[in-house]
């Protein structure tokens, strides 16, 4: 630990061989009295021997030399009265802090020799340099060589400090004068009446080293690191959402511009509104006959208009009653409601038309468009109006749409499908997505086509009023219709499967019948579920990664 002051006191404490008590209290002697100097600009050389919270503090003392040479050499640096071990108290083991100048490195191995038989807390160094106050160098300096690879350092159990030259000629200079008895100090005369002549007057040092809170290295560290860490997967997961949010943004532009049929291509199953539903023309079904009628009427009133003589159209009243005009091929087009297999009535069945001109029972395709799909039963045309699009648009919904885009890509660049459109298996991670979107990434979709699981039966005729007996395994789904009629169960005979005969007592219970059997059918199938649909089956750790990486699968 680095030492960030060193503050130097003037103390008084008793003659152990005059005292029957020896402790470690001492007195501190008035500012005004004594010599008192706080030691800045400190050098760490050191930090051996020094526990966090352990702060060094002793009696400042010059140890002595072992050779003559060095004894020599001193006198041009340490005062002759500067305290030593022997201006201490003996047989007493006082916590110390040695103070020597560093003229020469053989000198200073035998300071460092001394002070390890000693009970010394630190050892302060400093450069002969009496003018100068600036930082001493650090550790590496060659002012600091010692010719021992830095050994002196293992060697020591005390922490090394040095100060500036100034600091260390004054500390020493001050040593001299507090070294002899309380008589021959500073202030001799005004000491000796409030403290015995055999106590002693010392100089007393404590390092104040770095605060206790201070990190070590490793974990400095560690937290930058953990910090560049968190700044990484911060900006990642900023640069994930922004660029996720663009993808959104610009498939809901193409989806409103009709560029994308969600439900079409796979990407969403998607329902018709109540509101955009009821917008959809209703009327009587008139039946072929009438619809010859009113087509020869129609005819024969273009024929006279343009054999007029004014060029002015004769107006004719025909008994059909009046429809829109996509009416006329809807009605030769179709007879029978596609879903439940029932002849349409005339004027008594009403139907709904769909946008694709096909027609279906109100009870029928009004519960399909609801809760199953938006897709014509028939031709799968969207029922939607153009540029329709969902509330909201996910992340699912856009890693889908630019993976089939993907396939549709490289399918028109030249490779080849198996009959039927069906695309090749996709490997590894893709084989999850290509179950849910149906694997027909190259053509369209059909979700509520159901698929079939045994050969018709033979005796089901589909031009019959009859509806169609259902197939084993199936039932009936709830609608809205006014009345449920329950699926009857398939039931077995010397091991063979027999389909019950639908009921046949009343009209409208078949056609009810046949109408919920045939909604069960079409909306066995649903197409890929939505971002919320999706998020639900997924475990919690993968749920909340989605969130910080938007796009994590």
């Amino acid at each position: 630990m680095s030492a960030e002051s060193i503050n130097i006191i003037t103390i008084d404490f008793p003659d152990p061989d005059h005292t029957e008590t020896i402790d470690d209290s001492f007195d501190r002697l008035a500012s005004n009295e004594s010599f008192e100097f706080p030691v800045q600009n400190i050098q760490t050389l050191s930090s051996k021997g020094v526990e966090r919270g352990d702060d060094p503090y002793g009696l400042l003392y010059i140890p002595a030399l072992q050779t003559d040479e060095c004894r020599d050499a001193e006198k041009d640096y340490v005062p002759k009265n500067a305290t030593r071990l022997d201006n201490l108290p003996h047989d007493v083991q006082y916590a110390l802090i040695a103070v020597a100048p560093w003229f020469s490195s053989t000198c200073m191995k035998e300071y460092f020799a001394t002070a390890r038989n000693e009970p010394v807390k630190a050892f302060i160094v400093y450069q002969p340099d009496p003018e100068s106050t600036a930082t001493p160098p650090e550790t590496n300096d060659k002012a600091w060589a010692m010719n021992d690879g830095g050994s002196w350092q293992y060697s020591n159990q005390f922490p090394t400090y040095a100060v500036p030259g100034a600091s260390g000629y004054l500390i020493a200079s001050q040593m001299s004068n507090y070294s002899g008895n309380i008589s021959t100090v500073p202030h001799g005369d005004s000491l000796k009446q409030l403290y015995p002549e055999t106590d002693y007057v010392r100089l007393w040092a404590k390092v104040a080293a770095d605060s206790g809170t201070q990190l070590p290295s490793l974990w400095v560290f560690l937290v930058i690191v953990l910090g560049l860490l968190i700044l990484i997967i911060g900006a990642t997961s900023l640069c994930m959402h922004v660029v996720q949010r663009r993808r959104r943004n610009a498939l809901r532009r193409r989806v409103i511009n009709g560029e994308v049929d969600l439900e079409a291509l796979g990407v969403k199953r998607l329902t018709v509104p109540a509101d955009y539903l009821s917008e959809l023309p209703v009327f009587p079904y008139l039946g072929e006959s009438d619809h010859v009628e009113k087509s020869m009427a129609q005819a024969s009133t273009t024929a006279d208009a343009e054999t007029s003589p004014k060029g002015l159209p004769l107006s004719r009243r025909s008994s059909a009653p009046d429809a829109p005009k996509s009416y006329a091929s809807a009605m030769f087009a179709q007879s029978t409601c596609p879903i439940c297999l029932d002849d349409f009535e005339p004027k008594e069945s009403q139907v709904r038309e769909l946008p694709c001109r096909h027609i279906f029972h109100i009870d029928c395709i009004d519960p399909f468009l609801l809760n199953n799909s938006s897709l014509c039963p028939i031709c799968k045309q969207s029922v939607l109006p153009p540029g329709y699009c969902p509330s909201k648009i996910t992340n699912v919904m856009v890693r889908r749409e630019r993976l089939i885009s993907r396939r549709r890509a490289q399918n028109a660049a030249g490779h080849t499908h198996s009959p039927g459109n069906i695309v090749a298996r996709l490997p590894g991670a893709y084989d999850s997505f290509r179950a849910r979107v149906g694997g027909t990434t190259g053509g369209r979709r059909i979700f509520s086509a159901p698929s079939r699981t045994q050969s018709r039966p033979a005796d089901i005729e589909m031009s019959s009023g009859t509806p169609p007996v259902p197939r084993a395994g199936i039932t009936a789904a709830a609608t809205t219709a006014p009345e449920i009629v329950a699926v009857p169960q398939p039931t077995q005979q010397n091991g063979v499967e027999e389909c019950p005969e639908p009921p046949s007592d009343q009209p409208q219970q078949r056609r009810e019948w046949a109408r919920q059997r045939a909604l069960a059918l079409l909306g066995n199938r649903h197409g890929p579920p939505g971002g919320e649909e999706e998020e639900q089956v997924r475990s919690r750790w993968r749920r909340g990664l989605n969130k910080i990486f938007p796009g994590f699968r």
